[in-house]
Formats: C-alpha cells, sequence, structure tokens
C-alpha cells in the first residue's frame, strides 16, 4: 500500500490521548480520517487532539459506511466492543480494539467467528506486550537462565471510585469489575511471559458505594507449566502516587536459577543464582550472580508500538502482532475463570464451556452509544508510562 492506511476512531474517551499521538508519530504511514464521539463536550479536546480537519461524527455507523476508512480502532466502553466489532465486521473494515476484548469468551468467539466470516482482521492492544520495558523481562525469560521457573506474581494498583452515571460503574458496563477491566494487563502478560492458565481460585471485594463489581481482587492460579501465580488488584489505594510510593505495576519470575522483576518508574532488573552461566555474566557483568542489575529496554511505549504494528498490518507490510482476537481469548478466559471461582467457592480449571453474558441490571439510559459520553474511569493511565 503506498497511500497511507486510513483510520476510523470510534469513540473519543481519555484512552484517545494514548491512540492519537501514537498515530502522529507514524507519519505519512497513516491517517485518521474521522472519529466517532457523539458528546459535543468531548470534541473540542479531540480536535486538540487529532486536528481541525479531521470530521467528528455521533454515530460510528457513519465511520462503517465510509468507503475510505481501511481500519476501525474501537475504543468504545467494553459492552460495546462485541457490536462494533460485528457492524465494522459486516462493513469490511479491519478492527483493533482497546482491552478488554469482550465481556466473556462467548463474546470473544462471535467477534472472532464475525472478522473470520468477513475476511478481516481482529487485533487487541493489549499494551504491555508492546512496552519496551515489559519486552526486556520477556527476553530475559526466553533466554532460559532463569531455570526452572516455580512462581509469578504481578500486582495492579490505582484508585479508582466510578460513580452510578459511568458505563464502568456497572457489572454489564465493564464486564464485572476491576478483573476483567484491568487486572486483565496482568493476566495477558502472564499467558505471554509464561504460558498458559491451567486453573485458578479468586477471592474479591466489593463496596457498593464505588462500583457494581469487585473494587479488588486476588488470583491464585497454576500454570500448565506447574509453576504457581499471585495477581492482584487494588482499586482503593493510592500506594502508587508520590515520593514514597510504592508502584502501579510490578511483575516478578522467580526461578531455579535466576529471577527477575519490572515495576514501572524504576525499569527491568535480573538476578542470576548460577555464577557458571557464563553467557549472563558477560552480558549483564560479575555483578549479575551478586544482586540485581538493569536490564536495557527499549524506550517505547506500548501503544505507541501496538498501533505501529497494527498500521503495518493495515498496509501489507510485515507485522509483529502479538495480540490477535484469537490469542487474548484467552486473557478474557482467566478472568472468566476467576469470577466463576467466586460464585462456586471452588477452583475452576481451563478451558471454560461458554456461557450467555447474564445481565445484572445496568440502567438502560447506559447500554446504547450514548454510554461513551459517561466520565473516564482510567483516571491514573499516564503510570503506564506510555511515551
Amino acid at each position: 500500500m503506498e497511500r497511507p492506511a486510513r483510520i476510523g476512531i470510534l469513540g473519543g474517551g481519555g484512552i484517545l490521548g494514548a491512540h492519537l499521538p501514537a498515530y502522529r508519530q507514524l507519519g505519512a504511514a497513516c491517517e485518521v480520517v474521522v472519529v466517532a464521539e457523539p458528546e459535543p463536550a468531548r470534541h473540542a479536546a479531540i480536535r486538540q487532539l487529532a486536528g481541525c480537519d479531521v470530521p467528528i461524527v455521533a454515530d460510528y455507523h457513519e465511520v462503517l459506511a465510509r468507503p475510505d476508512v481501511d481500519g476501525v480502532d474501537i475504543i468504545l466502553p467494553h459492552h460495546l466492543h462485541l457490536p462494533a466489532t460485528l457492524a465494522a465486521a459486516a462493513a469490511g473494515k479491519h478492527v483493533i480494539t482497546e482491552k478488554v476484548m469482550a465481556r466473556n469468551i462467548a463474546e470473544c468467539d462471535q467477534m472472532i467467528a464475525a472478522c473470520d466470516a468477513a475476511g478481516v482482521t481482529l487485533t487487541v492492544c493489549h499494551d504491555r506486550r508492546y512496552h519496551g520495558e515489559w519486552q526486556a523481562l520477556k527476553g530475559i525469560v526466553e533466554t532460559g537462565w532463569l531455570g526452572d521457573i516455580f512462581f509469578w506474581k504481578l500486582d495492579h494498583n490505582q484508585d479508582v471510585v466510578i460513580p452510578p452515571s459511568s458505563w464502568a460503574h456497572w457489572r454489564d458496563g465493564i464486564g464485572g469489575g476491576c478483573i476483567m477491566s484491568c487486572l486483565t494487563h496482568q493476566i495477558d502478560a502472564l499467558r505471554w511471559y509464561g504460558g498458559e492458565v491451567a486453573r485458578v481460585t479468586c477471592l474479591t471485594a466489593v463496596r457498593p458505594e464505588r462500583m457494581q463489581g469487585e473494587f479488588a481482587g486476588v488470583v491464585v492460579g497454576q500454570m500448565a507449566s506447574g509453576a504457581l501465580a499471585e495477581l492482584s488488584i487494588n482499586w482503593w489505594t493510592r500506594s502508587h502516587q508520590g515520593a514514597n510510593r510504592l508502584w502501579y505495576e510490578m511483575v516478578q519470575v522467580c526461578g531455579s536459577s535466576g529471577e527477575a522483576y519490572r515495576v514501572d518508574g524504576r525499569g527491568t532488573f535480573v538476578r542470576i543464582h548460577d555464577r557458571d552461566n557464563q553467557a549472563a555474566r558477560e552480558r549483564f557483568g560479575e555483578a549479575v550472580c551478586d544482586g540485581f542489575v538493569a536490564v536495557p529496554a527499549g524506550d517505547w511505549g506500548g501503544h505507541q508500538r501496538c498501533l505501529a504494528e497494527w498500521v503495518k498490518l493495515l498496509r501489507g507490510e510485515p507485522a509483529a502482532i502479538l495480540t490477535s482476537g484469537r490469542e487474548c481469548r484467552g486473557t478474557v478466559e482467566v478472568a472468566e475463570a476467576a469470577y466463576r471461582s467466586v460464585e462456586t467457592g471452588q477452583t475452576v480449571a481451563l478451558p471454560l464451556d461458554p456461557q450467555p453474558w447474564n445481565p445484572s441490571g445496568m440502567p438502560a439510559n447506559l447500554r446504547g452509544l450514548t454510554a461513551a459520553r459517561q466520565p473516564d474511569y482510567h483516571i491514573d493511565h499516564g503510570a503506564t508510562r506510555d511515551r
């Protein structure tokens, strides 16, 4: 493709602040030709990001009807990912959707089937797989220098209060609670680093004044490899803020011959326990066997790299797509298994049998496209250090 890839964006919420700058950095490789956003109050901010020449329409179906759109970037509320993807596939548009892919695997399966039938691609913007520091940790794991990996720990900390006027307050809108919404970052990274999850047990905490679903949760799992995994999310903490802060996100991996971790704002580090590992000592120096040393990482953000690869895909160029719809279905499956564990009080084995979404009473005025008008809840998006 010699001309720019032409992109339509469905939704004008806060995450647009990560997507539009990423497209601008690609220069002549792509062009955002239209944005769909029904709330006029957001239009000024969209124009500041996209430029005054990019038209803004109220109904995303207007974007899908345009013959000059090659692919659509769906950044709508979670419960709209399915209908928007089905409509985009029917219109012959390639799709990238923000995480989380959908509310359960039954919806994921419908999205995959629709895109397959239409001959279009389906990509999910699980941005952590594309971030330089997260990729640096992946590189360490793949060396095999950590030996037999037996333990993973992944944390996510934020302070999030979601009012009932927002789609994200409701289980039907967000897909459950904080586990499906944001712990899926950690679930997706865990699967990328360590392979598939075999079984999970989950406990959650719910306070209706904060949101209908859980605001905190702990997931304990066992990988198909036999390794143990502990994942936690807390949306009622400010431990990630201030000079003496803890962290927004952390990943730790322990093996029989070494260990490594990544903490936002600090970087990626490794320590090797095996002094006979000459390759590791040559790469990182003798100090790697006495303490943790920094691992060089690419200076790029996850959204930046993910959207760059998606644009290559639209242009028919070789693209390193790490998060296809089929791949990311497994991330939703682990989160859904965690919810089934809460419901049953038992450990749940994977794979799951798909089940239809069971509505739980989101107000009717939030179910349609106008739900995109509600306040954003990714209040700490900047903490991802998306450059």
